[in-house]
């Protein structure tokens, strides 16, 4: 008897599962244009194919040292992943950091669905302080290519370099920067967690 009432109810769910997504098939159509997802987003599509962005976003340049006003509490420095690429990291040190010992590397990448923003926007930028100062922590956030000027996977190879930067360290003149001891990948919409031991 039992039996009967579980598969009469699975049967009840069924049904409902598939009327719901019978019903959901047809308004599942995209009403809007691409013109109005750029109008939306603040970007208005040029005929000779390039893009202005039209929002306005508070931008901060990196603050490499330590006797500016007001005082930082952490210290940034833009370095580009190779020679030829356009994207780099802004990597974060707090101003002092612990003696005789290893900080975490935190790979980030800042929000934005590969479509917006920037490691300069203010928001991204103070996250990166706070973590790198609090935490703290060498924090590499990743300036990557933006969609749709460069299509996909262009963001993700950017992503993907920036993960494997520390393989190489080019730290030009930001030597003074300590080893670390765990390597974390946190993101805002843009990228899973992923945290790993290097």
């Amino acid at each position: 008897m039992d039996q009967h009432k579980i598969s009469a109810a699975s049967f009840s769910s069924f049904v409902l599962f598939f009327f719901c997504i019978s019903l959901s098939s047809q308004t599942i159509r995209a009403e809007h244009t691409w013109q109005e997802a750029f109008k939306a987003l603040g970007i208005a599509w040029n005929p000779d194919g390039t893009l202005n962005r039209s929002i306005d976003i508070p931008m901060v340049d990196p603050t490499p040292y330590a006797d500016t006003k007001p005082a930082p509490i952490a210290l940034s420095q833009d370095i580009y992943l190779s020679p030829n690429s356009k994207a780099y990291i802004r990597l974060y040190i707090p101003v002092n950091p612990p003696k005789n010992r290893k900080l975490p590397l935190i790979i980030y990448l800042h929000g934005g669905d590969f479509v917006l923003f920037s490691v300069s926007t203010v928001i991204f930028h103070n996250f990166c302080n706070d973590i790198a100062s609090q935490f703290p922590a060498v924090v590499a956030s990743v300036e990557f290519r933006l969609a749709p000027e460069n299509r996909l996977p262009a963001a993700y190879d950017d992503a993907l370099n920036a993960i494997f930067w520390p393989r190489t360290r080019p730290w030009g003149s930001a030597a003074v920067i300590p080893g670390w001891s765990t390597l974390i990948s946190p993101g805002f919409s843009c990228w899973a967690a992923a945290p790993a031991a290097t």
